[in-house]
């Protein structure tokens, strides 16, 4: 078919406007056929790339890979306990989160810094030593140390690559693997790494909690004995030996001498009122008395009725003798009732209770000014300790607060004593029994090594493939002139009538 097919409806002639050139219109079937046509194409291409593929693919290292297991379980490191509280406030992590937090201490860098110590670098990766060297060999000796430290970092970052971590979901098991060319070193890397991690894991957290509590305690007790020294200067300045037991003394005091001073009013007060009547009944008394008076008459009386029973012993009553008493003892009897009291010499005296009331009065009196001058010492008293225990009061809220920071710090010194007693006691008990992370299955010489030549020659595959497919879609989307009359017809709308096949 000549090239003509690619022009318009109508041929080009003279005079005639030249026709305007159209893409081929083509479908699946002519696509297809185009695709085909570049078979050759395709083919030269994917061969080259498929084959170097190969080439690399066979080149690759084979790698061994150890395998080890962990049981996590929380242990008393795990629990948190809060520096200041009880025990009670105690609290332990969740499974899940304890794993992951293994986990992260489990990928840390210091550990693979530490097992890579324990190895020579030349053995684990010669290829970094021979680099190194050539750099050393080739830069003067003031970059050989940084040098050794960037190829040391590099070994690092290549063992922490080379080196796997993991679990399933809420199961407290670690599987780790780490990968090397050497099936022994593998094993090898993997053991130190675990044993790394379980040294490194007793350092962080056997942290330095009872160091840490101690250095607390030893603050809280000089800011106590900072306390004790203020306590000490308050009392000093306000010359105080004690200022609970003087202000229990004074409060004592002061209740005492006021009960005695109303004792000593009451008792003044009644003393007046005893002298008030004494002095009074000393205004109706006379101080002297008729003490008796010289008569004889009674006497005489007397005598003569004894007479008179002596002589009716003898004699009869009608006897002279006996009426003649009788006329005598008449003639005194009527003296006696003839006159108003005794009669004869008086006596006079002392009135004996004028005295006696005065005597008391006297004593009352007596005793009236002692309890004046008593009433007067015990209010100078009673003012003395009222302006005391006024200074007291004055000096209490200060008192109060310096007792308070006392009795905070002592608190605070007791109780972080307490807590490093505890805390080193917990820190010696969980270095002795540790086991909160135990080995289930250590690192064994792998048998089997894997390599990554089949994932590359895929790889290679796939890419060859895909290169070619792209060069053919190329070549059949821009090969020149029409598939097939189809085509043809499609792009111009004329009707092909025959077709001839090329020389």
């Amino acid at each position: 078919m000549s090239d003509s097919a690619d022009w318009g409806a109508r041929g080009a002639g003279q005079g005639q406007p030249r026709p305007v050139r159209s893409r081929p219109r083509i479908g699946p079937a002519e696509f297809i056929l185009q695709l085909w046509r570049a078979k050759w194409l395709m083919i030269a291409i994917f061969i080259p790339i498929f084959l170097i593929g190969l080439l690399v693919a066979f080149q690759m290292p084979k790698a061994y890979e150890a395998h080890s297991r962990l049981y996590v379980r929380i242990g008393d490191e795990n629990i948190y306990r809060p520096r200041v509280g009880t025990e009670l406030q105690s609290v332990a992590p969740e499974e899940e989160l304890l794993v992951q937090a293994e986990l992260e201490v489990l990928r840390s860098p210091v550990i693979a810094e530490r097992v890579l110590e324990q190895f020579d670098l030349a053995r684990v990766y010669p290829k970094l030593v021979d680099a190194r060297d050539e750099k050393i060999a080739a830069s003067p000796p003031s970059q050989h140390a940084s040098i050794e430290e960037q190829s040391f970092q590099a070994g690092v970052a290549t063992l922490r690559k080379a080196f796997k971590s993991g679990t399933a979901p809420r199961t407290p098991v670690i599987s780790t693997s780490l990968e090397h060319k050497n099936a022994g070193l593998s094993a090898e890397l993997l053991n130190s790494w675990i044993d790394t991690y379980l040294d490194y894991r007793s350092e962080v957290f056997s942290s330095n909690g009872s160091d840490s509590l101690q250095e607390q305690r030893l603050k809280f007790e000089q800011q106590l004995l900072a306390v004790e020294e203020d306590i000490r200067d308050f009392l000093r300045a306000n010359n105080i030996g004690d200022f609970e037991s003087e202000r229990a003394t004074v409060q004592q005091l002061f209740s005492t001498i006021s009960s005695e001073l109303l004792t000593t009013q009451s008792r003044a007060s009644a003393v007046d009122g005893q002298l008030d009547i004494y002095n009074q009944q000393l205004a109706t008394l006379e101080p002297q008395q008729d003490l008796y008076v010289e008569d004889s008459s009674a006497q005489t009386l007397m005598e003569l009725r004894i007479e008179r029973e002596d002589l009716l012993s003898r004699y009869t009553e009608q006897s002279q003798r006996v009426q003649a008493i009788d006329r005598r003892i008449k003639q005194v009897e009527n003296y006696l009732s003839s006159r108003d009291g005794l009669s004869g010499t008086t006596r006079r005296g002392p009135n004996p209770v004028y005295q006696t009331v005065e005597q008391s009065a006297s004593t009352l009196k007596a005793e009236a000014q002692s309890l004046a001058l008593q009433e007067a010492e015990l209010q100078r008293q009673l003012d003395s300790i009222e302006a005391r225990v006024a200074r007291l009061n004055e000096l209490e809220p200060e008192w109060r607060e310096l007792q308070r920071r006392k009795a905070l710090m002592e608190r605070n010194v007791e109780n972080f004593s307490v807590r490093e007693v505890e805390e080193r006691a917990l820190s010696e008990l969980s270095d002795e029994t540790a086991d909160s992370v135990r080995v289930l299955e250590p690192a064994r010489v792998p048998i089997e090594g894997k390599s990554l030549r089949l994932p590359v020659a895929a790889l290679a595959f796939l890419f060859a493939g895909f290169t070619a497919l792209i060069a053919g879609l190329l070549r059949a989307l821009t090969r020149p002139g029409f598939p097939t009359a189809a085509s043809v017809e499609r792009t111009t709308g004329l009707k092909v009538v025959g077709t001839l096949k090329a020389a």
